[in-house]
């Protein structure tokens, strides 16, 4: 996260004034949090992303409910997909839907106990995923991801202070996928890019050098073909350029056009207006602290952990055996070990 930027035409000690700028190292953090949360959530329950955010949302409004439509309003749902996602959850007997008292058309949502037990299941997978996929072994990491997580149940205004406070892990998860959903909306409508091509357009800005593919993939903690294929895109979009040198030919090298320097900028302003405004604005200084050092020391101790993960085993190498050949197929050949 760069540093802040702050505006002396409003008020020195009014905390709005100090604006954060998310560069791509924070979305980073943020895609690999939402990807772990995601992974824990397939693991243990059989409904997906938008059925469980419903579930946890009704789980808050307790006894009364919620009106199907103020259901949708305040998760930003679109009628037929609330519509399709209550038939899910009622088929598994999560939820039960009532007419209205004043208007009968109108369906008043609850959870049933059934789907209240199913959270806290799903809770506490979610929770023993997170300590199993991030450096935990740490105290002040595993300090970091706690405080993390119970900021990350405050994003979205939970409708009851007990279901933030029994759930924290899930409405982290449903907090995430507010953003994410609302980020994707603003890139599409600003600049035409899903948040995958503008990460490589924020990395780019970022850094004065051209970038091999090998370095984006490493800096955004992906794969070198996720990458390519998204320069692919991007290329195609007239944002970037690719070239060569004489030094190492094989070597792609990717730099932004004129007009991928101007989309960069837009695709800046709208990534830090949606994360200023729907996360960091929601947030205690203690929860932005902990935010902070997500995209940091945690996400550099977790990839440290994987290089670590795949440094096993190097001291049990051995030169490969030389190849016979088909005995009967004709062919003869070899290959000499590796040295």
């Amino acid at each position: 996260m760069r540093q802040p930027t702050h505006h002396p035409q409003r008020a020195a000690h009014d905390e709005a004034e100090i604006e954060p700028q998310f560069d791509s190292s924070f979305f980073v953090a943020f895609r690999l949090t939402h990807e772990a949360l995601k992974g824990a959530l397939r693991e243990a329950s059989e409904l997906n992303i938008t059925q469980y955010r419903i579930l946890v949302k009704l789980s808050g409004a307790g006894e009364h409910g919620l009106g199907q439509g103020k259901l949708g309003e305040a998760l930003r749902l679109k009628p037929n997909v609330v519509t399709q996602s209550l038939g899910v959850l009622d088929a598994f007997g999560f939820v039960s839907r009532a007419e209205g008292e004043h208007d009968r058309r109108s369906k008043t949502v609850r959870a049933t106990e059934a789907g209240v037990h199913h959270i806290e299941y799903v809770n506490t997978h979610i929770v023993e995923l997170l300590y199993s996929l991030f450096p935990t072994d740490n105290a002040s990491w595993r300090a970091i991801l706690e405080a993390s997580v119970a900021a990350g149940a405050t994003i979205d205004p939970p409708l009851s202070r007990q279901t933030a406070e029994r759930y924290p892990a899930s409405r982290t998860l449903v907090s995430l996928e507010l953003v994410r959903l609302e980020i994707e909306r603003e890139l599409k409508h600003s600049c035409g890019v899903p948040l995958s091509e503008a990460l490589i357009m924020m990395r780019l800005s970022e850094v004065d050098d051209p970038q091999r593919i090998v370095d984006l993939a490493e800096a955004l903690d992906t794969s070198t073909a996720n990458v390519t294929r998204t320069v692919d895109r991007l290329a195609r979009h007239g944002w970037v350029g690719r070239m060569t040198g004489p030094r190492d030919k094989k070597a792609v090298y990717v730099v932004p056009t004129p007009e991928g320097a101007f989309q960069a900028a837009v695709i800046a302003e709208t990534t830090n207006r949606i994360a200023t405004d729907l996360l960091w604005s929601r947030l205690s200084g203690a929860d932005r602290a902990a935010i902070e050092q997500v995209s940091t020391v945690v996400i550099d101790g977790l990839r440290e952990r994987r290089r670590a993960q795949h440094r096993v085993g190097y001291e049990d190498l051995r030169p490969m055996k030389k190849a016979s050949g088909f005995e009967a197929g004709g062919w003869r050949g070899s290959c000499e070990p590796w040295r």
